[in-house]
């Protein structure tokens, strides 16, 4: 994975995905953040733009956070999943789709970091 990390943001609420973006942004090791509001707009979003990481709220109408995980863990070069979420109790089937961090909101700047780090490496 390169230095400067590309990452997309996939949150149904507007303040969480908006201070998710912020934060990643304000991190040196992250190059560009991209935000979707559904899984579906993360899904036509990465056609035109792949990205290394890619955080996930869990809880979300239609395709929730962890059947896109699912998609993604599919693609040939799939990108790093961190959950980002309210939800604990989904912590086991968040690692059982290989996912590089686990982050509970409220989401702290440097608990972020960590989870940029590990996604990283």
């Amino acid at each position: 994975m390169s230095q400067a990390l590309r990452m997309l943001v996939v949150d149904d609420e507007a303040p969480a995905r908006d201070e998710l973006a912020w934060l990643l942004a304000r991190d040196e090791l992250v190059d560009s953040v991209l935000a979707a509001a559904s899984a579906t707009d993360a899904l036509r979003l990465l056609e035109e733009h792949p990205v290394d990481v890619v955080l996930l709220d869990i809880s979300m109408p239609g395709l929730d956070g962890m059947e896109l995980a699912a998609v993604l863990r599919r693609f040939r070069e799939p990108p790093a999943i961190v959950f980002v979420t309210a939800h604990e109790q989904h912590a086991v089937g968040a690692f059982d789709l290989e996912a590089v961090d686990y982050v509970l909101k409220p989401v702290r700047e440097e608990r972020l970091a960590l989870a940029v780090r590990r996604a990283a490496a």
